[in-house]
């Protein structure tokens, strides 16, 4: 990585991956307010704004610049110490990292940690509810930027609160249990789990049939789609066993699943990337015959989620 590369990274991103979450979100995602990185503080002090396609900051009580000047103040060292210490802070997720000049109306992309990281604690589980200030915030998330009907959200989601075990701070998220009983958590800002990872699976009515996702955003997406175009497939969705991956790395253990559950019918609403093709050629072939491939009607979309998403802004600009 060099200097240039540096300044185009993700400013909100790298700060998740430090261990701070925004205090405020002003111009549609492009202005973040903070607690100061450099020092403890109640009121925020440091915000990060998206200008000129790149992201840049201010700290009332230090000074600001680019992201390399965010790290050599936060590693407190020249611009090469700055830049290695970047590489080792993102690894292998660099891309993701990188800001969005074609679209500076992007929000800040969610980060993740590696699974079963002890960097995070859970606290507390509590029904996801606009009737809470986070659950409040969680819902407005997960309609306005992700597209998904607030009532299935509701019905399938919940409001985990989790503590950093590195700044001593407690976070909220919206979430789903997996079968290790730990929880897959997302916000507009992060995106991890807590606990041991593992695939999250929700039982329908025994109609020996079920669906595989990804994700659970791309599970809520197509239930949200499926009720206002196809009120049939939203019914069959909601009364098959539905597996969510959460990691195409558990293709194997989700094979395993599928084959204890005896099922005549198998709905894969996988990524269209080269990943998720790859495990879609996976399944297919474990399961000859009776593998139903849905990605189509997100067809030149990565997921579900991006399509809807994308439908929905599409609508409100007519």
């Amino acid at each position: 990585m060099n200097s240039e590369q540096a300044k185009k990274l993700s400013l909100p991103a790298i700060l998740s991956k430090l261990g701070h979450q925004p205090v405020k979100r002003l111009k549609g995602g492009n202005e973040l307010w903070y607690c100061s990185p450099f020092r403890k503080e109640i009121e925020p002090s440091f915000h990060t704004s998206f200008l000129g396609n790149k992201w840049i900051w201010n700290d009332f009580g230090d000074t600001g610049g680019t992201v390399l000047d965010f790290a050599t103040r936060y590693y407190h060292t020249d611009i090469k110490g700055a830049l290695a210490n970047l590489e080792s802070l993102i690894g292998d997720t660099q891309q993701s990292l990188f800001s969005t000049p074609s679209v500076p109306l992007t929000p800040p992309q969610a980060t993740n940690l590696p699974a079963g990281d002890k960097t995070l604690s859970l606290r507390k589980i509590s029904p996801l509810s606009v009737d809470s200030f986070n659950g409040k915030a969680l819902l407005q998330y997960l309609t306005q930027q992700r597209g998904i009907n607030p009532d299935i959200a509701v019905k399938y989601l919940v409001e985990v609160q989790y503590r950093n075990n590195e700044n001593g701070k407690t976070y909220f998220a919206a979430g789903i249990r997996n079968e290790n009983e730990g929880y897959e958590i997302r916000n507009a800002y992060f995106k991890s789990s807590i606990g041991q990872k593992g695939i999250s699976f929700v039982k329908g009515k025994g109609q020996d049939r079920a669906a595989v996702f990804e994700g659970f955003m791309d599970f809520l997406s197509a239930l949200t789609y499926y009720q206002s175009v196809d009120l049939a497939k939203f019914q069959s969705l909601v009364e098959a066993d539905v597996l969510i991956m959460n990691s195409a790395s558990f293709q194997e253990q989700t094979k395993d699943m599928l084959k204890t559950g005896n099922y005549s019918k198998i709905s894969l609403y996988l990524d269209n990337d080269t990943t998720g093709q790859k495990v879609k050629a996976f399944f297919r072939s474990e399961f000859q015959g009776i593998t139903d491939d849905c990605s189509d009607i997100y067809q030149g979309h990565k997921d579900f989620n991006e399509y809807l998403s994308k439908s929905q802004a599409s609508t409100l600009n007519k």
